[in-house]
């Protein structure tokens, strides 16, 4: 702030006063009206009824949900969905989850970031004002003067650091697509307990009927006192145990779809109004399995080892998290360019003019920052450092991908041999339950040992069900660990290309 007190100067002095002060306030008022903010504070507050309220209405009857469902190739016949399934859940998670909404804005902000990373340094501008007493008798006792002062930044600063925000960015859009991948992975596991609840159901309820059975013929054999109390007390324990199991599949199943709400963004009461797609259990392990074996293999019949390494090939290259290692390592490449840039100092250059007790001055200046005690060794070593910390935790990345998927392999080559063992025992208990009804139909046995092996082989059949949504569920930490559908075509053409935005 500038102060001046002229009540006390002489009319003649005011004049030429009142003219420095001028011209000096006008320069002044210029420079700083130029630099005044063109763009307006606009208040957002957070209400949380609002936001509940949003939550809430979220519908998939939405007209602007199901412009966005045609804009990712449904037609306007197949809106809305008879069914359910993986792509449609995962349209509406990308839709509606409020997670991808996060990543989105981080993405927004690292554009943004580019921008200010691309700004030039804008100029600094000075002025001054002086009275003298005109000791040396001065034409003039004011001095006034104007200075700019304009940064250059050299050794190519400004490219390096939008090099370093891009790479950053693209960080980001990694961190969207994963955020993508990991709603879809997480809405497949719900999809499996979703059916595997379903068909236990069903078959507990079928194997509780033939304990029923059993259970009611022992009371009647107990009652002629054909059997002793152990036999009918034992066979109840069985039907009891099943009957509580049943019990509680309903109550696992309300958790699923609470689950599977949060996952795709919905409330609980919308999502149980949406019928869920049924799942062919044998075929999607079929389909699966064969495409696992020959994916992106031109020999059909490739080996073990040569199925692995292309699985691994697909984990190593295709992963969201490598992607985004790579990317984070290149910003930290990036960085250390910049700090190496830095031993080269800026210049700033200073026109300026002066009126100077009555000379007119120009003047052109300039002043640079001397390296000597100091040449960016330190900051130039930490960003070197932080390299190595990106490059080593790209190993450490890498390394646990591959064991990950030695394990999962393993456990899918287990799987899937158990279910061909289980699958033989089934069809062993089928056999012999035929063979027994035979013996029914001829009189050569009773009702009793009938039921008890159709008994036998419905345990058989839930062991051999559990075993195939166990082979699922391991099927989708393969899909995981690679980041990629095995087969799912166009969930992965979703993933990959519709996940920047939604309109």
């Amino acid at each position: 702030m500038l102060n001046f007190d002229i009540a006390m100067i002489s009319p003649q002095k005011k004049q030429a006063t009142n003219i420095a002060l001028t011209i000096c306030s006008l320069s002044i008022f210029c420079g700083l009206i130029s630099s005044c903010a063109t763009e307006k504070y606009v208040a957002k507050p957070l209400d949380p009824q609002v936001v509940n309220a949003k939550i809430s209405n979220k519908d998939i009857s939405n007209t602007a949900f199901n412009a966005y469902l045609i804009k990712q190739g449904y037609s306007a016949a197949d809106l809305p969905f008879q069914f359910w399934g993986l792509n449609e859940l995962t349209l509406t998670a990308l839709y509606f989850n409020p997670k991808l909404d996060v990543a989105k804005a981080q993405l927004a902000l690292a554009d943004t970031a580019i921008d200010t990373a691309n700004q030039r340094q804008n100029p600094t501008l000075g002025g001054s004002l002086d009275r003298s007493n005109q000791a040396n008798e001065d034409i003039s006792p004011w001095a006034y003067g104007l200075t700019v002062d304009i940064s250059v930044e050299t050794a190519n600063k400004r490219t390096i650091r939008v090099e370093n925000a891009q790479h950053l960015r693209d960080a980001a859009e990694l961190d969207v697509a994963e955020i993508a991948w990991q709603l879809r992975s997480q809405i497949a596991k719900d999809l499996i307990a979703y059916h595997e609840n379903i068909a236990l159901q069903q078959q507990l309820s079928r194997e509780l009927t033939a304990h029923n059975g059993i259970v009611n013929m022992l009371e009647k054999r107990f009652t002629l006192g054909l059997i002793d109390s152990s036999t009918l007390n034992n066979a109840k324990l069985m039907q009891q145990k099943t009957q509580i199991m049943a019990n509680t599949l309903p109550m696992q199943l309300i958790e699923i779809r609470a689950a599977l709400a949060a996952d795709t963004g919905l409330s609980i009461e919308k999502l149980n109004a949406m019928p869920i797609k049924p799942m062919d259990v044998d075929g999607v392990l079929t389909q699966q399995s064969e495409l696992l074996n020959q994916e992106n293999l031109n020999q059909p019949n490739s080996n073990e080892q040569n199925q692995f390494k292309t699985l691994q090939q697909n984990a190593l290259l295709n992963r969201l998290d490598i992607r985004r290692s790579l990317a984070k390592y290149a910003a930290a490449e990036a960085k250390i360019k910049l700090e190496v840039a830095k031993q080269t100092p800026d210049i700033t250059l200073t026109p300026g003019y002066m009126f100077e007790f009555g000379d007119r001055i120009w003047s052109l200046g300039f002043s640079s920052l001397l390296n000597l005690l100091n040449k960016n060794q330190t900051l130039i070593a930490e960003a070197t450092q932080l390299r190595e910390v990106e490059g080593a935790q790209f190993e450490v990345l890498q390394t646990k991908i591959i064991s990950d998927l030695n394990l999962a392999y393993a456990q899918l080559t287990t799987a899937l041999q158990n279910i061909q063992q289980t699958q033989s025992q089934v069809d062993n208990q089928a056999q012999q339950q035929r063979q027994v009804q035979k013996q029914l139909d001829v009189g050569l046995t009773d009702r009793l040992t009938v039921t008890q092996q159709s008994l036998s082989y419905l345990s058989a059949e839930q062991q051999l069900l559990s075993l195939k949504f166990s082979c699922l569920r391991t099927l989708v930490v393969i899909e995981d660990l690679m980041q990629r559908p095995i087969y799912d075509v166009p969930t992965n053409a979703i993933l990959n290309t519709q996940i920047r935005a939604k309109k």
